[in-house]
């Protein structure tokens, strides 16, 4: 099969996900979103991203472009937690796991930001710059 129709055939396979991820964000809460499309999910341990980034199988790499084309298309909207989510899931063999973090920057402005973790490893850099979110009970 040539190059482009197997960049195509991972286009169409991540269409069918998205609409379930749309459907689930807006009817449901993370945690049951998260187990319909098999992503494990972590908002409760503290620990900071690996400091080394993950590297994933060569194999594996046209799914997270082609789930990147497609949510970058949305209609909806590209948001990280979209991402990671569709990702997430057409790489749930790895066992990713979704983290979530929060900052303020220096005008006081606060963001969140979502990202996978592969084996205590990331493959967002920008998750370096948000603290996970993590259990407040001491």
């Amino acid at each position: 099969m040539r190059r482009w129709a197997l960049g195509a055939w991972e286009i169409l396979r991540a269409l069918g996900p998205m609409v379930v991820i749309e459907i689930s964000l807006r009817t449901s809460d993370l945690p049951t979103t998260c187990r319909r499309l098999g992503v494990a999910y972590d908002l409760d341990s503290p620990a900071a991203p690996g400091a080394v980034l993950a590297v994933l199988p060569r194999r594996r790499r046209r799914v997270v472009l082609a789930s990147l084309a497609v949510v970058s298309r949305w209609p909806a909207g590209d948001t990280c937690l979209r991402r990671c989510l569709l990702i997430g899931h057409r790489l749930r063999g790895l066992k990713p796991v979704l983290r979530i973090g929060v900052r303020r920057d220096t005008a006081g402005a606060f963001s969140a930001h979502s990202w996978l973790e592969f084996a205590g490893r990331t493959l967002d850099p920008a998750a370096f710059e948000f603290a996970p979110l993590g259990s407040t009970d001491q």
